[in-house]
């Protein structure tokens, strides 16, 4: 990766760009492994359908509730320490969780999802601060590995449980998390090292500062914020209910309700890896804002229609989902004239962002319990299409933000 620079003494771009990868293999991965092991969980454990329901929704409250948090502290010790130990906590807490009882798993739960949020907060900092030239390139692949690492999770925890008991299924992200943490700190030794943030202000050659106001009263920091919610909201929304929609309307089983599923995640991936060569055919991406939208309303339009079709629908909604997290997360970077800017919009567009999309799976649920059918809520999400796209144009402009403080 050319025109990427030393991050530490000896230490080349590539890897740093490996402990990037690694790191966000663990942001989603703890959220996935849970449904392969709720069933024999909630058995040994006597959890409650709320419960067992807030073991997945805890961690998209966090992603909400800890971001300024995240921002502080990063900007208090610098993004990579700040990261570093993050990571050593969500090892631990991964560990820790499935040890003894309902109370340790819920409050391991909130942790993990803290931690987490630490690394959704700060990695865009510092991808935008030590990968200025290959930034959307970077992202994009960062966000895949947000997929990559969902699926990865789904898809040995069972075979572990199998093997080792769900206990130790459930430990196993924490061998991960360590790994992470060893390559991150080899990567960013030299920071590491040191304390506070020292090199974290760096500005975007060529771009103006303008005038600094906090990013809380600048419309595109809102427009960034409001698309990463509504893009959260459809993905979210869909994950929750996506197999029990294609259960009564195509008449899928379990396991090809799964499947689709399956399906939908995994195309994340591919979606993700698009965006860098999409977004730098023309220099604003306000059209790929609106070609995304036209993905997820294809999806939604296809399973009100013609649900049998399913396999298409899934394949379309599932690149969409990829295109639309990697935008979102791009144009964090994008959009932020320096790293004091990126860490502060990477902020509050978690915040607002996540706790929009935490809703999502809940009005869905409320508006199918209410209607009890699937036309409401599809036109409900049809509705979070056509917002994503409203707020997709305002975002994708070339206007700088640029915030009043660091």
């Amino acid at each position: 990766m050319r025109s990427v620079k030393q991050v530490g003494p000896g230490v080349s771009a590539l890897w740093a760009l490996v402990a990037v990868v690694l790191v966000a293999l663990n942001l989603r991965g703890p959220i996935a492994a849970v449904g392969p092991v709720l069933g024999p969980m909630t058995a040994d454990l006597h959890l409650t359908p709320t419960t067992a329901g807030l073991l997945t929704t805890l961690p998209v409250l966090c992603f909400a509730g800890a971001a300024p948090l995240a921002a502080w502290v990063g900007r208090l010790l610098g993004p990579a320490p700040a990261i570093g130990w993050s990571l050593a906590i969500l090892a631990g807490a991964l560990v820790l969780r499935p040890v003894d009882g309902t109370a340790i798993l819920l409050v391991g739960t909130v942790v993990a999802g803290v931690a987490m949020t630490f690394g959704n907060v700060l990695l865009p900092v510092v991808v935008k601060r030590d990968f200025e030239s290959r930034t959307t390139s970077v992202m994009a692949l960062y966000t895949s590995m947000l997929a990559g690492g969902a699926a990865l999770t789904a898809a040995t925890t069972a075979p572990l449980a199998a093997w080792l008991g769900w206990r130790a299924a459930l430990a196993a992200g924490g061998v991960l998390a360590v790994l992470a943490l060893g390559t991150w700190g080899l990567a960013f030794r030299a920071e590491l090292g040191r304390p506070g943030p020292a090199g974290d202000d760096a500005q975007r050659p060529g771009r103006s500062t303008g005038s600094r106001r906090p990013v809380w009263r600048q419309s595109t920091a809102w427009a960034v914020a409001l698309l990463l919610g509504f893009q959260s909201a459809l993905y979210y929304a869909l994950t929750s209910w996506l197999p029990l929609l294609l259960q009564e309307e195509a008449g899928l089983g379990t396991a090809g309700a799964g499947v689709a599923l399956s399906l939908f995640q995994l195309l994340g991936i591919p979606g993700s890896l698009l965006v860098p060569l999409l977004a730098r055919r023309r220099p604003t991406q306000s059209w790929l804002a609106l070609l995304l939208a036209g993905g997820w309303g294809v999806m939604l339009a296809g399973l009100l229609a013609a649900p049998q079709v399913w396999l298409l629908w899934c394949a379309v909604g599932g690149v969409a989902q990829g295109v639309g997290i990697a935008l979102a997360f791009s144009l964090v970077v994008l959009r932020s004239v320096d790293t004091s800017t990126a860490r502060s919009l990477s902020a509050m567009g978690q915040m607002v962002g996540y706790a929009v999309g935490a809703g999502g799976p809940v009005l869905l649920g409320a508006l199918r319990a209410g209607t009890g059918g699937w036309t409401w809520p599809l036109l409900f999400l049809g509705a979070a299409a056509v917002a994503l796209a409203a707020t997709g144009v305002v975002a994708g402009r070339d206007r700088p933000v640029v915030s009043a403080a660091g």
